[in-house]
């Protein structure tokens, strides 16, 4: 389990710099949104806050559920959080294999797969705790 969470961590990663590089403005539009901007526009940029932070406590939620860090926060509740995010995960990796950008399906897809079954390995890896 401790390896699928370390993977999942790393291949997470690239999803988080690409939400935080486009709410910088970076021309990576066509990595994201089915690829329509190829730099999002201004009023669009806010919007990538909220999963920023999500995906922020995903990662942690996934370190300290794989044991990679420290617990910080009750057992049930890292239980519940690597289920709800791992669920969560498999609907994002599923719009992202859906999007019309070839670009965001080919690229960001592996990563999301990949990040979204070392999440499951991990979630399902909480049941064994006592």
């Amino acid at each position: 389990m401790i390896i699928a969470t370390i993977i999942g961590a790393v291949f997470f990663l690239p999803s988080i710099a690409l939400n935080v590089a486009l709410a910088f403005g970076a021309p990576l539009g066509m990595y994201a949104m089915n690829g329509r901007n190829k730099v999002v526009p201004k009023e669009v940029r806010k919007a990538f806050i909220v999963p920023i932070c999500m995906q922020l406590v995903a990662m942690f939620v996934l370190l300290s559920a794989g044991r990679i860090i420290p617990e910080i926060i009750p057992f049930m509740i890292t239980r519940i959080l690597a289920f709800f995010f791992a669920v969560y995960l498999t609907f994002y990796a599923a719009t992202v294999l859906f999007s019309t950008s070839h670009k965001e399906k080919t690229v960001m897809g592996l990563f999301a797969i990949v990040a979204t079954v070392c999440f499951w390995i991990t979630a399902f890896g909480t049941l064994n705790w006592d």
